[in-house]
């Protein structure tokens, strides 16, 4: 069974370039992830969710959101389930799967994001919504 953040003959090249960013963002691959990125992305993180805001630039996203993020939590990481192509916006469907503290159960925490690539096949962002009670819950 093939993984969903593995080409398959369909795929766009938006498409694929989400793909690769997921792949570049569980395996920390700064390079790829710079790549993948424009030089100014901009990452809306849904109001009510740990760090909710809108982040703007490389230093904000990584410097910024995902440390602060981190920090509310033992492990996190994003499993998208289901792509939706829609041209120049891509839509994953998944789970965070997220573990509060060193031990604990992992909680899964849905989410929806929404990703933009400019004309040159470079992502923009994403625009998040995620069950944030589920975030919460004990």
């Amino acid at each position: 069974m093939s993984d969903v953040l593995d080409e398959s003959v369909g795929d766009t090249k938006n498409l694929r370039q989400v793909k690769a960013l997921y792949r570049a963002l569980k395996s920390k691959d700064l390079q790829s992830i710079r790549e993948i990125l424009v030089d100014e992305p901009v990452w809306d993180v849904a109001p009510g969710f740990p760090e909710g805001a809108v982040y703007r630039g490389m230093a904000e996203v990584f410097g910024g959101f995902y440390p602060k993020l981190l920090a509310h939590v033992h492990a996190f990481g994003a499993f998208p389930e289901r792509f939706v192509d829609g041209g120049d916006t891509v839509v994953a469907l998944g789970d965070y799967r997220v573990t509060k503290t060193e031990g604990s159960p992992p909680v899964q925490v849905r989410f929806s994001h929404v990703w933009d690539v400019d004309d040159h096949g470079r992502v923009k962002g994403v625009w998040q919504v995620a069950d944030s009670a589920q975030f919460f819950a004990s």
